[in-house]
């Protein structure tokens, strides 16, 4: 139903470029604060032609709207006509019809505001996909780019007594310097994707923490910002721990003590309440304390090698319709998926998924991989506005982030170039990261380099050679050795992955696609059997490669895609996955959690 519906026509403007605002950026913490949820029912408005923003024509500037009297002039919109849609979600999964829209959809919807003496007040959004414009009471109030980090903007001065209007264009088109490009594997879900809040701050406010392990001593570092920032009291307990001192110049503070506290580890997760008192401010969070770090070619967890038994998924809960509308709910049931498998380790590809999702992996004891959309060659990697976004995001969702135990590797990149615009590119992302948090481990998933050729006829040596990879600490490949390669599974064994670096090395993507259901000879593509088969193959490579510390094939779930098109098989799903959309297991499933309970015993 969706191809033939799909014929709405294809915005004629170019995706405008965003501009460096500094009235959209990052409210850090958005669980720990006083907030009222702006989620529910919002009207909406397609344009597929762009046509509200081509000149001031007051019949189609649906953020002015203008309501004139039944005799004219000429409006063509009524907001209140127009039809609802339940937010946060994607419109694409709202209407058959909308499954391949790509453009601007305009939202409104109202809400009341009283007056909060001594409290700044801010507009949340968890995030737009793409490029967001945001107008408060027909005042245009900020602008977006990027479709999988939080922003904010102060509309203290803005918010008038009684009722209030927000529009808000979600535009999901993507410009050529755009983060990721608009040629991706997966279905570019448009919309206000992730929930709406309008918050309530001191005029003073605790801005960030930042708490974690260093050795054996527990450091914290808190942030106030605010007319009166400097010289504040503050209070942090961190499970029956309590940490003091007075905030120093820019209203910073650095607080240590020696850890007495249960460390978290996949087996036993262990959060330890925390609460942080600063002048009229105070916020709550859960910490877990672990350190990751790498000895050669080991991968150490609390100071003990540890062997990555991961899946890589997308942001997508299981379901017969594709969404990016994933709830905590969601979540859980998705990431109880990887648990099942016998998992302590999940990549959450390939850009920042929603915090319920991290919150949920620190509960469950995964240990996880975080993205940026630096996706495949298609990104302008000599453009200065690229590198801005890509930075922009590197930051957000660090500084998101970073409190979570479960954040183990932060990933700059996905199967990109082997070019010096890419490296000198992923070298400025790299340096961010380190420098926002320098106790996580940097990796980018590379392509699985050339072929330096075998001992006999048909073998295969490739050597991860990649320049990025001085930059990493730990290395990573993706390979699709008998998929998209003349191989069949058992010729596997003429395979072999080797590196000159001294550093870990893991498997960050292999698989094959299977329908769910259709079996047969396990030599037969597309079928549950071949999948299974490739996998059994894989484990063996994995297991005679020298300093391999992990893995997580793709994919734990099948998941929209566009480019996938064969009309039995995918029908525009990668079949991938592990279980299917509507969570049917597939052989593979059991194949691999056989292999992870083994891994697990050693």
């Amino acid at each position: 139903m969706g191809l033939v519906l799909a014929t709405l026509p294809k915005p004629l403007r170019a995706q405008p470029k965003a501009v460096v605002n500094d009235q959209a950026q990052p409210l850090l913490h958005l669980p720990a604060r006083h907030k009222e949820s702006l989620d529910g029912a919002w009207r909406y408005i397609l344009d597929p032609f762009d046509a509200a923003r081509r000149g001031d024509n007051t019949r189609r500037t649906f953020w002015k709207d203008y309501r004139p009297p039944e005799t004219g002039p000429l409006v063509e919109y009524d907001w209140s006509e127009s039809p609802t849609i339940d937010l946060p979600r994607d419109w694409n999964s709202h209407l058959p019809e909308l499954l391949w829209y790509d453009g601007p959809v305009y939202f409104r919807r109202t809400f009341d505001a009283v007056a909060k003496p001594g409290k700044r007040r801010f507009l949340a959004f968890d995030a737009v996909n793409y490029h967001a414009t945001i107008w408060l009471n027909a005042e245009k109030i900020g602008e977006h780019e990027g479709g999988f980090t939080p922003f904010a903007i102060d509309v203290t001065d803005r918010l008038k007594p009684g009722e209030n209007a927000i529009t808000v264009c979600a535009d999901s088109r993507h410009h050529p310097e755009a983060v990721p490009s608009a040629y991706t594997d997966w279905q570019n879900y448009g919309g206000i994707t992730r929930s709406v809040w309008l918050v309530d701050v001191p005029e003073t406010r605790i801005d960030d923490w930042f708490v974690r392990l260093d050795g054996d001593r527990i450091v914290a570092e808190v942030a106030l910002v605010g007319p009166d920032a400097v010289g504040v009291p503050v209070r942090l307990m961190l499970g029956g721990m309590v940490l003091t001192g007075r905030t120093g110049a820019g209203g910073k503070l650095r607080l240590e003590a020696r850890n007495k506290l249960k460390l978290w580890t996949p087996e036993h997760p262990v959060l330890h309440p925390m609460m942080i008192e600063a002048g009229g401010d105070r916020v709550s969070d859960k910490i877990g304390l672990r350190t990751i770090a790498t000895r050669g070619r080991e991968l150490l967890f609390n100071g003990k090698p540890i062997f990555l038994r991961g899946i890589s998924l997308h942001e997508e809960p299981i379901g017969a319709v594709g969404t990016r509308r994933m709830t905590e709910a969601d979540a859980r049931a998705l990431l109880s998926e990887a648990k099942a498998l016998g998992c302590n380790f999940v990549r959450l590809a390939h850009y920042p998924h929603s915090e319920a999702t991290l919150r949920v992996a620190d509960e469950l004891g995964l240990i996880v991989w975080a993205e940026v959309p630096v996706y495949w060659e298609q990104i302008r990697y000599d453009s200065a506005h690229t590198l801005m976004l890509a930075r922009a995001m590197v930051r957000d969702m660090i500084l998101r982030d970073r409190n979570r135990a479960a954040i183990g590797l932060w990933s700059v990149a996905n199967e990109t170039p082997s070019n010096d615009a890419r490296t000198r590119f992923l070298q400025a992302l790299i340096a961010d990261a380190r420098a926002l948090d320098p106790t996580r481990l940097i990796t980018a998933a590379l392509n699985k380099n050339v072929d330096v050729g075998g001992a006999a006829e048909g073998e295969s040596r490739f050597s991860v050679t990649d320049p990025l990879a001085a930059d990493l600490d730990v290395l990573a490949v993706n390979q699709y050795e008998a998929w998209y390669s003349k191989r069949t599974p058992d010729e596997l064994a003429q395979v072999s992955f080797t590196t000159p670096y001294d550093k870990p090395l893991m498997f960050s993507e292999f698989g094959a696609d299977a329908l769910a259901g259709y079996r047969g000879p396990r030599n037969r593509l597309w079928t549950e059997d071949y999948q299974a088969w490739l996998y059994e193959e894989n484990f063996r490579l994995i297991d005679r490669t020298p300093g391999c510390v992990g893995m997580s094939p793709w994919v734990l779930k099948d998941f929209r895609s566009p480019r996938r098109w064969h009309g039995r098989y995918q029908q525009f799903w990668n079949r991938k996955g592990l279980i299917s959309e509507t969570g049917a297991r597939k052989a593979a499933f059991a194949v691999l959690a056989a292999y992870y309970a083994k891994k697990g015993k050693r």
